[in-house]
């Protein structure tokens, strides 16, 4: 990934590592956060939101089912665990 911020971005000239073209990307996930080129957080959120709104649906489909209060806490703490 390569950060420039000058307004008319030139194309980045290849970088090479033992004879291996790197590739060039978008947005690339580093330690569970994910960076992109324009250095805002926009991928990072979305990811997270998409996250935690899959892991409220599955606390949703738990309670209706009924199932054992310690099973719902499982995924109720991975759920606030993204909230952070």
């Amino acid at each position: 990934m390569v950060v420039d911020f000058r307004k008319p971005r030139p194309q980045p000239k290849p970088i090479t590592i033992n004879g291996d073209c790197v590739e060039f990307v978008k947005t690339y996930k580093y330690l569970g956060v994910q960076l992109d080129d324009r250095m805002d957080w926009t991928a990072n959120t979305d990811a997270l939101c998409k996250r935690g709104q899959s892991r409220l649906y599955y606390l949703r489909r738990l309670v209706s089912f009924n199932i054992c209060k310690k099973l719902q806490n499982v995924v109720a703490s991975a759920l606030f665990y993204v909230a952070v």
